[in-house]
């Protein structure tokens, strides 16, 4: 095993965020010594690792010395996730969502401020994470101020104080969970009342920075499913992930050795021109498929569909009714160096454009 097998430091880089004013920069596979990993940032590259067997997925701060993961129980346990939500259970949590959607969207306000992530998003992803999960609705809101400090520890997994108040409340999280498979307890919850709100506002702000986009979604609102996976490539939530080596893996232009971590640069890697020619416009004619917001291979993400679903049933409303969104405020930024998002989203919107 190599010696350069380090615990990970922190990423520093910042040119892969939404708001960031230069593209990011893709580079050939590279080992960083500060951060004692192998940097992935081409799309060639991050994709082969995600179907690679021989890269596993590891936490921001493991050791290299972990165990590998139990393969056999992995497998059955995404087998089991999967049924857990079929596309019968799918259909169903999108009936019952979407009539919540369509009110929320009606009640809300025309020409003056309203948060888009505060008063819209969160709500509709708490009754979601609810239905899911299968949580008591009446003690949602106290579960969902446990599951941020959970939420806020994936984001950022290097700050220790934020780790520590994440431990306590996935002690208190675990036990109010006791049905289906384990991804759709109490990380799904966290899953779909933290995370999926902040993919809603990075995708919300994408489209808010590109009103002629928010426009012709308005008028063609069968283009939105199209629309959200063009989205997901270029204003995915998921800006690092990370791999450990549990053999020697030969990638497309570099070796891993056994027990050499990995870090893959999924914001950046949906950015690569080689792959998607224009990849700092939105296009969801040609540029959306293929992209690596939700993994890909064996350890993709195993509610993918969900999400889609979600993000889909959410948003299409809020465009059918409205022609017109604009910023009306200061945008404040949260996360860190795995994903980051707008705190809120405040717009003015229109029926009609003004």
């Amino acid at each position: 095993m190599s010696s350069r097998s380090e615990e990970c430091a922190s990423p520093t880089w910042s040119d892969d965020q939404l708001d960031s004013p230069i593209p990011p920069e893709i580079t050939p596979p590279y080992f960083d010594d500060q951060l004692g990993a192998w940097v992935l940032s081409r799309h060639a590259d991050v994709l082969a690792a995600f179907r690679s067997p021989g890269l596993v997925p590891t936490g921001a701060k493991s050791r290299p010395d972990k165990p590998a993961p139990d393969e056999i129980a992995r497998l059955k346990l995404r087998a089991e996730t999967k049924t857990a939500l079929s596309l019968r259970h799918l259909q169903q949590w999108q009936r019952d969502l979407m009539p919540k959607v369509c009110a929320l969207t009606q009640s809300l306000p025309t020409s003056q401020t309203v948060d888009l992530v505060g008063e819209f998003a969160r709500p509709l992803c708490l009754i979601l994470a609810t239905a899911v999960t299968r949580a008591d609705p009446h003690d949602a809101q106290r579960l969902e101020k446990l599951a941020k400090h959970v939420s806020d520890a994936a984001a950022e997994p290097f700050d220790a104080k934020t780790g520590a108040l994440a431990e306590e409340a996935k002690a208190q999280l675990h036990g109010c969970f006791h049905a289906g498979p384990e991804p759709l307890r109490d990380s799904g919850f966290v899953a779909l009342s933290h995370t999926l709100p902040c993919l809603l506002a990075n995708a919300w702000l994408a489209l808010l920075h590109h009103p002629q986009q928010w426009k012709r979604l308005h008028h063609h609102s069968v283009l939105i499913p199209k629309a959200v996976e063009e989205l997901l490539r270029y204003a995915g939530l998921t800006r690092l992930l990370f791999r450990r080596a549990i053999e020697d893996v030969d990638l497309t232009s570099v070796r891993v050795r056994r027990g050499e971590r990995v870090v893959l640069r999924i914001a950046a890697a949906n950015k690569d021109p080689e792959r998607f020619p224009y990849p700092e416009q939105i296009d969801w004619t040609h540029q959306g498929k293929g992209h690596l917001a939700l993994g890909a291979g064996p350890h993709s993400c195993v509610g993918a569909n969900l999400i889609r679903m979600a993000a889909i049933t959410i948003t299409r409303p809020l465009l059918e009714r409205f022609a017109q969104a604009e910023i009306s405020g200061a945008i404040e930024w949260h996360g860190g160096p795995v994903f980051r998002a707008p705190v809120s989203l405040p717009v003015c919107l229109r029926e009609t454009i003004a």
